[in-house]
């Protein structure tokens, strides 16, 4: 029976020396389980970028304020033809942009019958005169013959009155030019009394004309002040003939209203080629200021009724206050706040 018993003491044995050789490998081993701590690394240290500055130097300089704008040709002569009582429209032998010569007829007034009328009317005057002679052969004298003076005077009077209404139905160009308005009449139309019907413009004598949408833009204009006029390309001189300070008051609120808007310049080199309805450009010195400080307009800053600007001290920034005077689009003038050598940082 203790033959039987050794080999399982054996088998005993053994099985508890592999348990405890397992548990051993398992502590030796059980630091590989754990999670191994990481090192963290630390960022590489960046250098920051340089801030880009956009700045001027402040110095002393000529600033001009101008007006600039396009104008179109025009005629200075221009002559409005009109009837003096109202009818109704024959004819209008014209029409816009056409070229008349002095003299030439413009339109005719539908005058009836008066054509026939006045071709009896001179048969009515030839009999007159016949009687007149044959009583003048046969020796009569004293009121017999007057009344048959006066007979003759009558018919000749009325006679001259419809050869008048017959040449006032006429319009005929008073000077050569160009048709520059014509209305948009046809035969049979109604004709009001004074009113133009057409408008004859001399091409010879012509002047600029600007028309403004806002008055502020011109009303600083005066008469005489030089102009600069481009003509295809190639600049010339004029002057301003009237602006709105100028021009006179009529009395009529439309023409006044009108002249407030409007500003003629002539053109004094008289070789330049002024085609009617043409466009040029005119450019006129309003101000203009010499050796005064002057800086970008980009770089005035305002903010809540403060007026500055940011000038670069070192690598800081200052604001500077700083009284603007001259201005333009692009420059202004700083009348007080900044000194010639200063750097000024433009707000682009």
């Amino acid at each position: 029976m203790s033959q039987s018993q050794t080999p399982n003491r054996r088998r005993k044995q053994l099985a508890k020396q592999a348990a405890v050789l397992m548990f051993a490998a398992s502590l030796m081993s059980g630091c590989s389980l754990l999670p191994t701590q990481q090192t963290t690394l630390q960022p590489p240290l960046i250098k920051p970028a340089e801030e880009k500055i956009d700045a001027v130097d402040v110095k002393k300089g000529t600033i001009e304020k101008y007006f600039s704008g396009t104008a179109v040709v025009a005629s200075s002569h221009t002559v409005p033809l009109y009837y003096k009582e109202s009818g109704r429209l024959k004819t209008l032998h014209v029409s816009q942009g056409d070229v008349v010569k002095a003299g030439q007829l413009i339109a005719e007034l539908d005058r009836g019958d008066l054509d026939l009328r006045v071709q009896l009317q001179k048969l009515n005057l030839e009999r007159a005169r016949i009687t007149l002679n044959a009583a003048k052969r046969d020796g009569i004298e004293g009121t017999d013959l007057r009344l048959k003076q006066i007979d003759v005077e009558r018919e000749q009077l009325t006679l001259d009155s419809m050869l008048d209404q017959l040449e006032s139905a006429k319009l005929v160009a008073p000077i050569a030019g160009v048709i520059a308005y014509a209305d948009a009449k046809s035969s049979g139309d109604g004709i009001n009394g004074y009113t133009p019907l057409v408008t004859i413009a001399d091409p010879t004598q012509t002047q600029l004309v600007y028309t403004a949408e806002d008055p502020k833009v011109i009303s600083g204009i005066e008469r005489e002040m030089p102009v600069e006029v481009t003509v295809d390309g190639k600049k010339t001189t004029g002057k301003v003939l009237q602006a709105p300070l100028d021009a006179p008051l009529t009395g009529n609120k439309d023409v006044d209203e009108r002249n407030t808007k409007m500003l003629y310049v002539g053109v004094t080199d008289k070789s330049a080629k002024l085609e009617l309805g043409k466009s040029v450009d005119i450019r006129i010195g309003l101000e203009k200021k010499t050796g005064v400080i002057v800086i970008p307009r980009s770089g005035l800053r305002t903010y809540l009724g403060r007026t500055y600007v940011q000038v670069a001290d070192g690598d800081r920034r200052k604001e500077v206050d700083v009284e603007p005077g001259l201005m333009t689009q692009t420059d202004v003038e700083i009348v007080k706040g900044l000194d010639e050598g200063m750097k000024v940082i433009l707000n682009n």
